[in-house]
């Protein structure tokens, strides 16, 4: 059973957006997904609280990190076959790494430098706790609310900042997308959301598919 923390200094990165696609992307495959909402806006909450939730997706709070064991041992009564958490976007979010052993660890970032520089603290603090731990962590950053018409020249210094550091980029960055926001407003998955015709969702579908199956084989890798 894998378990996948996503972790940002900062909010505003994308963070909920991609542990939900995540879980909507394994889900879509069969498997069961917990999804352990410890951010204090409770997002994935409100989510699961719309109609539409897909069957093999349940949802879970940790309104502090110390809660967050509490809400792995109520999701294991559903046997999932993968554990996402999606944490606080401050530094304090880190701080999951102490409740739980993850296989891999994501932080997404958007083209700004604010980003890049917080993304770096966080695979510094992944790093830390790896060796405290015993064993490295995964650690992988997502790039998202990439502009789907281009590729703006920020980006390539993104990425470029982050390879000389070292660090680990999942190869397909989550572009911007109204079906991806509407998923918060209309709760479901992206078929539900193509039932209502919104704009963009069968390009968002594979935009999903493809970074599922990047996290899939980032762990495979390891």
């Amino acid at each position: 059973m894998p378990n996948v923390a996503f972790v940002s200094p900062k909010g505003g990165s994308g963070k909920t957006t991609a542990a939900l696609l995540l879980a909507l992307g394994l889900a879509e495959q069969g498997l069961r997904v917990a999804l352990i909402d410890s951010d204090p806006n409770k997002p994935l909450l409100q989510w699961a609280a719309l109609p539409g939730k897909p069957d093999g997706i349940t949802v879970h709070a940790a309104p502090t990190i110390p809660d967050i064991r509490d809400a792995l041992r109520e999701a294991r009564r559903h046997e999932p076959q993968w554990t996402i958490v999606d944490t606080e976007g401050s530094v304090r979010g880190a701080m999951v790494f102490a409740a739980l052993r993850f296989d891999l660890v994501v932080t997404p970032l958007t083209g700004s430098q604010l980003d890049v520089a917080e993304a770096i603290k966080a695979a510094q603090l992944a790093e830390a706790f790896g060796r405290r731990g015993g064993k490295p962590l995964l650690f992988r950053c997502l790039v998202t609310r990439v502009p789907a018409a281009l590729r703006p020249r920020s980006l390539r210094t993104v990425v470029e900042q982050l390879r000389r550091h070292e660090i680990g980029i999942l190869p397909t960055a989550i572009i911007e997308k109204e079906a991806f926001r509407d998923l918060f407003a209309h709760g479901g998955g992206l078929a539900s959301l193509e039932a209502r015709g919104v704009y963009g969702v069968a390009a968002a579908h594979h935009n999903t598919r493809a970074y599922v199956g990047d996290v899939v084989s980032a762990l495979e890798s390891a």
